[in-house]
């Protein structure tokens, strides 16, 4: 039986997840807004990534925790790097070739790969009640979103594939980069590194100038651009504490709630209402989510 502090430490990783889900799912509806009043989207993302790296860093000092990166951290350190650029840059970038609905189920098959993939990385045996939960997940995504599949573009796909790939990394990298570095630092770090890339791809993509600079938007942008900050900071804030509380594979089917709490704020702030199936995919998903907390009470008392 484990021990009441692992109990503790699982069932907290799993608040987190559901807080940091709920903060992503808040990140694409300011972004669209932002977009609509001119502010490009790859800007927006330049933005919060500036805004993660201070507001972190900041936070970081204050509690006195440590930047540095023990030698047997850059593994997991360029990893996790490497993970965060891939899917803030191949997700955006997949919704230019094939519907968003469609890149979202893609690209939120990451829970998937990472049930598959977690007794070998985690060096776990995965039940099949937990496998069977993360397939129900997906498809429950699959119904809420709808997407046309009457138009595929193979790059898009692959984008969107590489995107999932890309955040199931995160999750392994970031829930052994935790071990030595705190969630504040960890994420200030990682988006410091990523910085100088993301403004190349904001520059190559506007034509080497920024919009923002030029004042070229809307002034009424600059809010949502700071409410998709402040958001995406919360969120990667509560993702990286959730990796530091408990395994990648308890916490990952939790980040299902993100495109339902998308799907729901959109409702409210763009005016998009919902429909019968995107009800019924939901229900679902809660379903999984529900599921997935049962099985895991049940795995830790054995």
């Amino acid at each position: 039986m484990k021990s009441l502090s692992m109990l503790k430490g699982n069932s907290l990783g799993i608040v987190f997840a559901l807080m940091a889900a709920s903060f992503y799912g808040c990140v694409p509806n300011f972004a669209k807004s932002a977009f609509v009043h001119g502010f490009p989207a790859i800007e927006t993302v330049l933005m919060r990534t500036s805004a993660i790296a201070v507001i972190l860093g900041i936070v970081a000092r204050l509690r006195g925790e440590s930047f540095y990166v023990p030698r047997a951290a850059v593994l997991s350190f360029t990893g996790q790097a490497l993970a965060t650029l891939i899917v803030s840059t191949c997700y955006l970038a997949s919704i230019q070739f094939i519907p968003v609905g469609l890149a979202v189920i893609i690209f939120f098959a990451f829970p998937v790969i990472i049930t598959i993939t977690a007794p070998v990385v985690e060096g776990k045996s995965i039940s099949l009640a937990r496998m069977a939960v993360a397939v129900l997940a997906f498809i429950g995504l699959g119904i809420s979103i709808g997407a046309g599949f009457d138009t595929l573009d193979i790059r898009g796909v692959l984008l969107a594939a590489m995107a999932a790939v890309g955040c199931a990394l995160q999750f392994f990298s970031g829930r052994a980069l935790t071990r030595s570095l705190k969630p504040a630092a960890c994420a200030s770090l990682v988006h410091i590194a990523i910085w100088p890339f993301v403004l190349a791809l904001a520059l190559a993509s506007g034509d080497h100038h920024l919009k923002v600079l030029a004042g070229e938007t809307e002034p009424m942008a600059y809010v949502f651009v700071g409410g998709a900050c402040l958001a995406y900071v919360g969120g990667y804030f509560f993702h990286m504490s959730s990796l530091k509380a408990a395994p990648a594979s308890t916490v990952a089917p939790y980040f299902n709630l993100e495109p339902i709490v998308t799907t729901v704020i959109s409702t409210a702030l763009l005016a998009e209402t919902l429909k019968p199936h995107q009800y019924g995919g939901g229900a679902l998903v809660l379903a999984a989510l529900l599921l997935a907390s049962l099985i895991g009470k049940r795995e830790d008392k054995l």
